[in-house]
């Protein structure tokens, strides 16, 4: 594989993302069928089989007719499967890059909302009549999960840890019987990864990483490690991440560092590359009069770059896409070595 710029050449030139975060082939979205029986029904009718989530076996429609997802995730890999859900959390109507890639707001812009995946409305869900719900449950509030148990069978998912995304990519699969072309997506995911991985391991092996961005009040700044959802495609590249230093733990694996001041950035000074969040150019170039942040190396060397839109990988096409982005941003660092 070429790479798209070659050492010696200048390069030409990821928002922060709260938790508030091609086309498909669309199942049935009414509440009957064409002969007027509930689609419930007639998945009852069709049979069941058993998956396995987080939490253990559930029993699930053979072949379900209408699906909700209560968390952020599922409905990306549902639409790469060819799946379109009948209910989603609120967002898929905005078309901020930093969200998604455009074809899941394309596919789902229309589609009806459950409130948010940390402040679900049960009501919106039960008037989807589904015949199975996709949640993240550890965002839900206390009795939920027992009332969306006694809407439809619940598959529940976990999106922390190195890799787990593929895994709960993988389980969504499983469950709406699409097993081997989840595998098959998978497979596509780490085909891309590894080239990238191959094609840039001198400038992975030489450097170690930074994702940062700032707290809401702009007073504030944090990186996330190997493991956090935000790093995904990182992860799969084997990019080296700076370590947390005395002071910047919450004791949890894959866990954004606390939130310090911006007094405190010389901690930066462990990573010799930076990639801040998408969409913070304004807030780096706030930084300029910062002596702290003018004394990184990352800083004085030109090493600081605007990391990938839609970090959050939700699914494997998605994961390939953030790889392409991935890939532009080593060839630039791989630029800045060659000058």
């Amino acid at each position: 594989m070429t790479r798209r710029t070659t050492r010696g050449l200048r390069p030409k030139g990821f928002r922060f993302l709260t938790l508030t975060v091609a086309s498909a082939a669309v199942l049935l979205t009414s509440a009957c069928s064409s002969d007027g029986t509930p689609a419930s029904s007639k998945s009852a009718e069709a049979g069941t089989r058993t998956v396995t989530d987080i939490a253990g076996k559930v029993e699930v429609p053979a072949e379900p007719q209408r699906i909700v997802s209560v968390d952020f995730y599922s409905p990306a890999t549902l639409v790469d499967l060819g799946i379109k859900p009948v209910g989603v959390v609120e967002g898929f109507d905005d078309p901020d890059p930093n969200l998604r890639p455009e074809r899941y707001h394309e596919a789902l812009k229309k589609t009806p909302t459950i409130g948010t995946y940390y402040e679900l409305n049960v009501e919106a869900v039960a008037r989807q009549n589904p015949d199975m719900i996709f949640a993240e449950t550890r965002f839900l509030r206390k009795g939920e999960l027992k009332r969306l148990q006694g809407i439809a069978p619940v598959v529940q998912l976990d999106a922390s840890g190195v890799g787990a995304w593929e895994e709960r990519t993988l389980m969504i699969a499983s469950a709406v019987g699409k097993a081997d072309e989840g595998k098959k997506q998978q497979a596509a995911f780490r085909e891309r990864a590894d080239e990238v991985k191959k094609e840039y391991a001198d400038v992975l092996a030489k450097h170690t990483i930074a994702v940062f961005a700032h707290g809401q009040d702009r007073t504030t700044w944090g990186t996330y490690p190997t493991g956090h959802f935000y790093v995904a495609a990182w992860d799969a590249v084997g990019a080296k991440f700076r370590p947390f230093t005395e002071g910047e733990h919450k004791g949890e694996a894959g866990t954004v560092s606390e939130w310090l001041s911006l007094e405190r950035m010389g901690k930066l000074s462990n990573a010799d590359v930076l990639l801040h969040g998408y969409g913070l150019g304004d807030f780096v170039t706030s930084l300029d009069k910062n002596e702290v942040w003018k004394k990184l190396p990352a800083v004085k060397n030109g090493l600081v770059f605007e990391s990938t839109p839609a970090a959050v990988v939700s699914s494997f096409d998605w994961g390939r896409e953030t790889l392409d982005q991935v890939e532009g941003i080593l060839a630039k660092i791989d630029a800045k070595d060659g000058e």
